[in-house]
């Protein structure tokens, strides 16, 4: 596929995917160092019958962080047969991916996983984060998993 120029309509030969429900952290508090368990992908009903063989996955996040505090996260891509028995198919340590400004303030951006290759991947993923405030008590955050599927053998519709 090499011949294919993708500058005008890449994103006709993708789908874009919903990849967690939002979550929300208040540090040394409510989901602060907690697991937020992505949405089931049946890799196999978002392509019209061909699973796509990657994906870029992304996490979202707004967090307002007092001077010098950091937001971190660490992910799990996970893969099942059956929808329900989940292991793990790629993992990260944490990295920091906000630091308070100076006198604190708001932060807001996206922690790129990058290309994911599900070419060996079973037929269901999903895209667990942690997210961790490294403050106590006063800084928050908000976020959400998506994503972008592709490499079918066959475009969706």
């Amino acid at each position: 596929m090499s011949d294919i120029v993708l500058q005008r309509d890449v994103a006709s030969l993708g789908t874009p995917l919903r990849l967690s429900a939002a979550g929300s952290q208040t540090a040394g508090g409510a989901g602060d160092a907690t697991t937020v368990t992505g949405v089931t992908v049946d890799r196999f009903s978002i392509g019209n019958g061909s699973m796509p063989l990657v994906a870029n996955m992304a996490v979202a996040y707004e967090a307002t962080l007092a001077s010098g505090a950091t937001l971190s996260i660490g992910y799990a891509v996970q893969d099942s047969a059956d929808g329900s028995t989940w292991a793990d198919y790629q993992t990260a340590t944490y990295a920091v991916v906000a630091t308070g400004p100076s006198g604190g303030g708001a932060k807001n951006g996206v922690f790129d996983l990058g290309s994911v290759n599900l070419s060996s991947a079973r037929r269901y993923v999903r895209l667990n984060y942690n997210p961790d405030l490294s403050a106590s008590g006063t800084d928050t955050a908000a976020s959400r998993g998506f994503g972008f599927a592709a490499g079918y053998d066959r475009l969706p519709n």
